[in-house]
């Protein structure tokens, strides 16, 4: 996800694959340092430690104050926030209903969006081990897909609809990372500009 080159919306559905339930619930977390070779020294994330970013079309989100654009030289309109060493990225895109191809028998929606990611990152011969799951995200019913890779990075996909758009917010980077961001990015996510989770 972080490079632009893992995104796709034109592969073919992958069959609905068995999920679990999942729940969580944390207002602050931990958070390891950045540097991908930091000590397990560690920091609390609270959202006072935080910045809202995003737009109408993708929805707005809280993530670390020290966190800035991501430019992607072969995708523009991307949109990128990373960690000062670039290593731990915020992805954010939308899938809009008339703009999505679908191949005879397919209706859109966020589990097609979601098996479509699922089975590109399945072929990815990087990942070393890839999950889906059901879990709440910022109050919708969400498809989560879990990815290791093989230079250590740790992803994770959130797939929801929202009337004829589906979101993907994603994160990738260290393990410590993506997990303790989780649940700032799960309870902050929303369509308003300043208010978290509405």
């Amino acid at each position: 996800c972080g490079n632009g080159e893992k995104k796709t919306a034109k592969t073919m559905a992958a069959p609905t694959k068995e999920v679990a339930k999942e729940t969580t619930v944390a207002p602050t977390t931990t958070a390891q340092k950045t540097t991908p070779g930091a000590s397990s020294e560690a920091k609390e994330v609270s959202l006072a430690d935080t910045q809202r970013v995003g737009n109408d079309n993708l929805g707005y989100v809280n993530i670390p104050k020290d966190w800035a654009v991501l430019k992607v030289p072969n995708d523009p309109n991307a949109f990128q926030y990373s960690s000062t060493d670039k290593y731990n990225i915020l992805f954010l895109n939308t899938y809009h209903k008339d703009k999505v191809e679908l191949n005879k028998g397919e209706t859109f929606g966020a589990e097609l969006i979601a098996n479509r990611l699922f089975s590109n990152l399945e072929s990815d011969k990087e990942q070393t081990g890839i999950k889906g799951v059901r879990a709440n995200f910022a109050g919708e019913k969400a498809y989560l897909i879990k990815v290791t890779f093989s230079d250590g990075k740790t992803l994770f996909e959130w797939i929801f609809q929202k009337g004829d758009i589906v979101y993907l917010v994603a994160i990738e980077g260290t393990e410590e990372i993506v997990t303790s961001l989780r649940p700032v990015l799960e309870q902050t996510w929303g369509l308003d500009p300043k208010t978290p989770g509405k």
